[in-house]
């Protein structure tokens, strides 16, 4: 264990990796980073920016850094079987997401999470990974915004581990803790999407504009309601 501190050293340096930050200067000249705040835009405002094949792209990239920590790196450190320090692996896992949203290189501020930790899911238990990210990307793009999928994706990862684990893999039972850490931690950097859900608008969310339709029969009823003179 003697190669702990640099390890973990290591994934917190990969995840502060600001990708999404460089190519969206390098390609608009524009940072992703929401003004007056330490995290990044929401995903919908950032594929509006990019365009669909970039934010696709950069979350890719982000994705590959969980990949990475928990398993090039690990196996650099640790040998062909890091497998056998699962916790050490967890852990990695868990400060390359906490580096993704508090990156060195952005003054402790960064995006919400929920790529990186992708790539940590699928690494270690890739079956649940992909059905939770394949339900969160149907409500994302077939639903109403990225926001529900983004929830609903971290919600359902713990679910459909447990049931995997449980069914298929109880060897793998002790990775359920850095699903449930994982999954938590998402929730939080979400957490005025899901508060706003729940019918409490934090100050920094505005209220949803109306679409142009709406916004014509509404001003038809004001019209028409109005008292005549």
């Amino acid at each position: 264990m003697n190669n702990l501190i640099p390890y973990l050293l290591a994934c917190f340096l990969i995840g502060s990796l600001p990708v999404g930050e460089v190519i969206a200067r390098l390609r608009t000249g524009q940072s992703l980073m929401m003004p007056g705040s330490r995290t990044t835009r929401r995903p919908g405002e950032m594929f509006d920016m990019l365009g669909i094949p970039t934010g696709i792209l950069i979350c890719l990239l982000d994705a590959l850094k969980g990949f990475i920590a928990v398993y090039p790196l690990a196996r650099y450190f640790y040998g062909e079987t890091p497998w056998q320090f699962w916790w050490v692996i967890s852990l990695g896992g868990f400060l390359t997401v906490f580096g993704h949203c508090n990156s060195l290189f952005l003054g402790f501020r960064g995006g919400r999470g929920l790529a990186p930790t992708f790539g940590v899911m699928i690494t270690i238990l890739p079956v649940p990974a992909v059905i939770a990210t394949i339900l969160g990307c149907w409500l994302a793009f077939w639903g109403l915004s990225t926001k529900p999928g983004a929830l609903s994706a971290a919600g359902a990862m713990p679910l459909l581990s447990i049931a995997w684990v449980m069914l298929f893999k109880p060897e793998e039972m002790n990775y359920l803790y850095v699903v449930a850490t994982l999954s938590i931690w998402t929730m939080w950097e979400h957490r005025d999407e899901l508060l706003s859900y729940m019918g409490i608008r934090p100050g920094n969310i505005p209220p949803t504009p109306l679409p142009s339709a709406a916004k014509e029969e509404l001003k038809a009823e004001i019209i028409t309601e109005k008292p005549q003179e």
